[in-house]
């Protein structure tokens, strides 16, 4: 069912950091398509980047979305008015040929809400409705979190860790905290978290960590020396960190990393005679097209991931830009949640 076009508050950002509020006209849902009210928005690094750098005209922006479905359009059935969603920031298609294969993980047609008039920052958004994934009987932080929470999902699934691995995880930010506490309940081995905040690593400490490695006084190649290298080394720091990671793993370690530099520094020097010889390997997780929104759903229900300690900060839409430097300038901020209404 459809109704009217509505009238809502938007946020739009314009590098540097430039936010302002816009009345944009939603239009009712068409065809295989859903009208959300946002209830929460995560600000992602990503979003961050945005902000910073990469929105060279005013652009709506929030992808970590969590809210209640008001209309849906024709051929709608899995979500109905009501019910509360979080949304896949890219959905597969279905029909190409990687799909059809039965590597949907590879789809180059995924699609999501970018681009509309609105985003997670705002009061509500257009989205297809194929990108709603149904969160009921939930605290909206904790749906909130399931985006994030599927991309260290896919990093750790990536790892291939074995029962008795030893694990590093390298930057205790969001997703790295949720990569450790997977990893907590998949190995018997230790379990070290290394990083520049200690508040964070207190963090780590309590989601069960082993160890801590404040990397302002240790060197990163040096974490694995007590353990005599690192089976498993999980990556959410910048690509600079690699050549140190691969250091601190052992013979026959993976290091898995997420994450990107859209500038010079993605470009790295790696020794891969020591790679070759050390028969190591370097992965890249990217969980793009969403895969695991509804198994990242039932680890937040039953607080596998432990979202309390994740969600650090709330402000309402109206403090969004005190909200984004927070996140950009408090070393103890971890997610911070924008709460339109």
């Amino acid at each position: 069912m459809t109704g009217a076009t509505r009238t809502v508050k938007a946020a739009y950002v314009q590098a540097p950091f430039q936010v302002s509020f816009r009345e944009v006209e939603l239009p009712p849902p068409g065809p295989e398509e859903a009208l959300v009210e946002v209830l929460a928005c995560g600000i992602c690094g990503y979003d961050l980047e945005i902000a910073a750098d990469l929105a060279t005209e005013p652009r709506p922006f929030g992808h970590e979305i969590v809210g209640i479905v008001r209309e849906v359009g024709e051929h709608v059935s899995h979500v109905q008015p009501g019910d509360q969603v979080a949304l896949e920031s890219s959905s597969f298609c279905g029909y190409c040929e990687r799909c059809r294969d039965g590597r949907v993980d590879l789809c180059r047609q995924s699609f999501g809400f970018w681009g509309g008039q609105s985003q997670g920052f705002a009061e509500a958004m257009l989205t297809p409705a194929k990108s709603a994934v149904p969160a009921p009987d939930m605290d909206p932080l904790a749906a909130m979190l399931a985006e994030p929470v599927g991309v260290a999902l896919d990093m750790v699934k990536v790892a291939e860790m074995g029962l008795s691995d030893r694990v590093l995880v390298v930057g205790p930010g969001a997703i790295g905290l949720m990569a450790l506490a997977l990893a907590r309940r998949l190995i018997a081995g230790p379990l070290v978290a290394a990083g520049r905040s200690a508040a964070k690593l207190e963090v780590a400490k309590r989601l069960g960590a082993d160890a801590v490695v404040n990397t302002k006084e240790t060197a990163l190649a040096e974490c694995g020396k007590p353990y005599g290298g690192f089976d498993r080394v999980l990556v959410t720091a910048p690509p600079q960190t690699l050549p140190a990671c691969l250091e601190a793993a052992d013979f026959g370690g993976y290091v898995v990393f997420v994450g990107y530099d859209w500038g010079p520094g993605g470009v790295i020097s790696l020794d891969t005679t020591r790679m070759h010889l050390n028969k190591q390997q370097l992965r890249s997780a990217n969980d793009s097209p969403a895969l695991l929104l509804p198994e990242a759903l039932r680890l937040l229900r039953t607080e596998a991931i432990p979202w309390r300690e994740i969600v650090s900060h709330r402000f309402p839409l109206s403090r969004l830009e005190e909200a984004l430097r927070v996140k950009r300038e408090n070393p103890a901020a971890l997610k911070v949640a924008v709460l339109p209404r």
